[in-house]
């Protein structure tokens, strides 16, 4: 049992323990690829039909683009998918009745806007399709998809959870979950994992459970599993214990690092087959919940070869946003990246001078840096690296946070720990308040900026004449609405062309 190496690190998507999952897959990936490609059904884009005729979208601000200040127009002409005009209404009607066209029109209400269409420069989108097949137990739903923070974030929600989850599985499943946010359960009563490890053994279920932490490379598990677990060890020569195995277990408060690997050898197979026949099904909703989003680029960093071929296999029929290969963009860059960059997810998220920030972690694991050793000096220094000369954009963090540009944009801005105790004051919950984005550096970093991450300000990150129609209509204005309210504004629709 000494081999193993219990460093701490980041739970990054590109762990071993998910490597190893996808090494899993691909025995069933080759038999089955041609049956889930049949399976999936597009429907269609039900975005305004601005092929047949001059779109003319008016009355309202139609933002361009985000810099030192926005540029906005009154009305915005479509044709043919790509942007035939920008100005003023009556300027453009005239251009394009000019041209001898027929157009229909869009009136915003008074209160709506357009923008470019929003930009995620950075998700494990095969990785994720699988987590999609879990359960989410971090403090947003069990879809990941609450707007606000879950303020009844315990671990009798943990339990609560589990019990009604069980429910609802198959006889033979085991019941999986990640994304639980440990460190926010740790409280006066739960002082270790140790705590938590305890409580979930308690659970009255038979089934096999195993709960993945959202920051560190570790999993909760039942005696369900460890029992597993233990006469797999025993088949491949290990000489510990069944006491003894329980004991460390125990001790550790579950499996650690390179010991997930364990978990891969004891899943059921049914279950595995199960991932991979649904796999192409649960990516088109994830890029249909990302357009629901805003999102009109899904820059995408699968590196793993079972995760590229499957990725390959459905590129090949049309999906709902552009999907943009980050891959390429990054490997031929990474001997130039600084090894002064905060920890982020991986150096996948810096692209020569530019770098994917996830800001979302100040808000959800900030309260933890804040108690450790460098305190505010690891959170995301946003304002400096700008000011070093670096491209910031920001990823929303999916899987284990919500996909949601608009509350990245929010949580820039603000810099505000959402989980901390109640004896923090206001200004005491602002970490870092010189690094907080201004609103048009938020807007920019969602749109142009991560354009310019993935390589695609040609074609996306700004409205202009001649460039492609990627936008989103919102329903309040982003840059005039209250700071809190930011991440509350509704996609009204969005176009992708």
């Amino acid at each position: 049992m000494n081999d193993i190496n219990f460093k701490q690190q980041t739970f990054s998507l590109d762990h071993v323990f998910f490597d190893g999952l996808l090494d899993k897959l691909a025995e069933y990936a080759q038999q089955i690829r041609q049956l889930v490609g049949n399976q999936r059904v597009i429907e269609d884009d039900k975005s305004f039909d601005s092929s047949a005729c001059v779109h003319i979208i008016h009355s309202g601000r139609i933002y361009s683009s985000f810099d030192n200040q926005a540029h906005f127009y009154e009305a915005m002409a479509i044709y043919n998918g790509k942007i035939w005009a920008l100005g003023s209404l009556e300027e453009v009607k005239h251009r394009v009745y000019q041209s001898g066209f027929i157009a229909t029109f869009y009136c915003l209400r008074e209160e709506e806007v357009v923008m470019p269409g929003f930009i995620e420069p950075h998700c494990h989108l095969i990785t994720s399709s699988i987590l999609q097949q879990w359960f989410h137990f971090g403090p947003f739903g069990f879809g990941c998809q609450k707007s606000q923070f879950m303020s009844q974030y315990d671990l009798s929600y943990i339990v609560r959870s589990v019990m009604y989850l069980e429910k609802g599985i198959s006889k033979d499943d085991w019941l999986l979950g990640y994304g639980l946010y440990s460190q926010l359960l740790l409280n006066d009563e739960v002082k270790t994992y140790r705590d938590i490890f305890r409580m979930l053994t308690k659970v009255n279920t038979h089934k096999p459970l195993v709960i993945f932490d959202a920051a560190k490379p570790f999993a909760f598990v039942n005696y369900a599993v460890l029992e597993k677990v233990h006469k797999y060890l025993v088949r491949q020569h290990y000489t510990i214990t069944k006491l003894d195995f329980y004991r460390m277990v125990e001790g550790q408060g579950g499996l650690v690092d390179e010991q997930l690997l364990w978990l891969l050898e004891v899943l059921p197979e049914h279950q595995l087959k199960q991932y991979c026949t649904h796999l192409f099904n649960f990516t088109d909703q994830l890029l249909s919940h990302a357009k629901g989003q805003g999102v009109t680029h899904l820059g995408v960093v699968d590196s793993h070869p079972v995760a590229l071929d499957l990725l390959d296999t459905y590129l090949q029929k049309q999906t709902e946003i552009h999907v943009v290969n980050a891959t390429s963009k990054w490997m031929n860059e990474q001997s130039n990246t600084c090894s002064d960059l905060p920890d982020i997810d991986s150096y996948k998220a810096v692209i020569g001078n530019s770098i994917a920030l996830n800001i979302g972690e100040v808000g959800y694991l900030g309260f933890e840096w804040v108690q450790s050793y460098h305190g505010q000096s690891t959170l995301q220094p946003c304002q400096t690296l700008i000011k070093q000369g670096m491209n910031v954009c920001l990823q929303s963090g999916f899987p284990l946070l919500p996909l949601s540009p608009l509350r990245s944009a929010q949580q820039a801005i603000s810099r505000e720990m959402e989980y901390a105790p109640h004896c923090y004051m206001t200004k005491e919950r602002v970490l870092g308040a010189e690094q907080c984005f201004t609103r048009l550096q938020s807007l920019k970093s969602i749109s142009i900026s991560a354009a310019v991450h993935l390589k695609i300000s040609n074609q996306a990150g700004c409205l202009a004449e001649g460039q492609h129609a990627n936008y989103v209509v919102l329903s309040a204005d982003p840059l005039h609405c209250k700071n809190k309210d930011l991440r509350e504004i509704k996609v009204v629709n969005s176009a992708i062309n």
